[in-house]
This record gives structure tokens, C-alpha cells and sequence, in this order.
């Protein structure tokens, strides 16, 4: 189930894998100038928004990070996002008794790691690896539960998941599309996250937002 649930997670980000590709060509082919100069301890920060897939349904998340230039190419960053509704609940309800919630739980994910750049001569699309770990953090939530009971009626049940944070690895990829100048540019990004903990289910997210470089 969980190799079926991954596999369905990658199909559902196929789409925004074969954009990544395709710009990263075109930029080959009509690139402007040379690689995007980069210096060492320079700031970027920027704004993203996307989607989640995988655990419940499509939904939005919306987020901002910051990164500073190790080197050229090493990129060290935090990043948070919000991920409101990408769980089903943990509730406690009976030993076989089945339930149904009216919502999902929502995260709150810190986390830092390493963009990789990938510079494409004469290019301004400058592809880059991503890995990273962190929190995801559930607040306190309440639910209504309706719980059926092995042949029995099914009944409402009111129940309060408490807060908590699960720790979580993830890795992907993306790309930078440099302005003239420089210094602003957009940035699309795919990746996968691998909670451990409560909830530990793979799921994965795609982004789309702008940086500003502050060299």
C-alpha cells in the first residue's frame, strides 16, 4: 500500500517534472549572457506558493525562505511553509470500529538543508538539487468523528488531537530563472517529504514564487 500510495505521489508530479525539463532546455538553447554570478555570503529571500499531494486530497500551501551562499554553488537555506489539511486526523476510537472525520489535520513545517546549484552555460535557468530536514508541527485541533462500529450505527464523536511534531527528511528539485539584472528572478520546485513519527506517510509538494538576491 504505502509503495502504491509513493508511486501514485511521483505520477501526480510528472506534469511539473516535464515543465522543469523543458525550461531547462529552452534555457540552454536560448540562454542570455553568461551563468548568473553568485558571490559567496550573499542573501537570497523569496516567497512561494504551491500545492501538497498525497496523504488527503490536492490542497494549498503557501511559504517563504532564506538562504545564504556558502559557496557559488552551495546554497544553505530555512525554509517555512503552512500545509493546511494534508492528514487525516489520529484519533482514538474503539479496536475495529472504523471512523470518518469532517477535516484533515494541518502542518506547520520548519526546516533547513542544501540548494545544490546546477549552472547551465550561458544560461539564466540554473537547475538545482535540494535536500533538506526538519519539524513538521500539528497544533491542537479539534474533530467531529463519525465512528461505525462493526455492524452497529454510526454516531458522532467530538474528539481534541493534541499538538505535537514529527521529524521529517526531504529532497527534490528546481529551478531559478535569472532576470537581467541579476538579483530578482523566479524559482519552481518539487520535492518529497518522509515524516517520521505520528504521522509518517510520504507526500509530496510543488511550488512556484519569486527571490531577491542581496549581494
Amino acid at each position: 500500500m504505502t509503495t502504491q500510495k509513493s508511486l501514485s505521489i511521483y505520477s501526480r508530479l510528472i506534469p511539473f517534472w516535464t515543465v522543469i525539463v523543458s525550461m531547462i532546455f529552452a534555457g540552454a538553447a536560448f540562454g542570455q549572457g553568461n551563468v548568473p554570478w553568485l558571490r559567496t555570503g550573499s542573501f537570497e529571500a523569496g516567497g512561494f506558493v504551491g500545492g501538497s499531494y498525497g496523504i488527503v486530497n490536492a490542497q494549498y500551501m503557501v511559504g517563504g525562505n532564506l538562504t545564504v551562499a556558502a559557496t557559488p554553488r552551495i546554497l544553505p537555506y530555512v525554509e517555512y511553509t503552512y500545509l493546511p489539511g494534508v492528514a487525516f486526523p489520529k484519533v482514538s476510537v474503539p479496536a475495529g470500529d472504523t471512523y470518518m472525520t469532517n477535516r484533515s489535520a494541518s502542518f506547520s513545517d520548519f526546516h533547513g538543508g542544501l540548494h545544490i546549484r546546477l549552472p547551465i552555460h550561458e544560461s539564466p535557468v540554473v537547475p538545482y538539487l535540494v535536500v533538506g530536514a526538519g519539524v513538521l508541527t500539528h497544533f491542537q485541533q479539534s474533530f467531529t468523528v463519525t465512528v461505525t462500529p462493526p455492524g452497529g450505527t454510526p454516531f458522532p464523536l467530538t474528539q481534541t488531537v493534541p499538538a505535537g511534531s514529527d521529524f521529517a527528511f526531504n529532497a527534490g528539485f528546481g529551478i531559478r530563472y535569472y532576470l537581467r539584472s541579476e538579483r530578482f528572478g523566479f524559482r519552481t520546485e518539487a520535492k518529497f517529504y518522509k515524516p517520521v513519527g505520528t504521522y509518517n506517510s510520504v507526500f509530496g509538494k510543488a511550488e512556484f514564487g519569486f527571490f531577491y538576491q542581496f549581494h
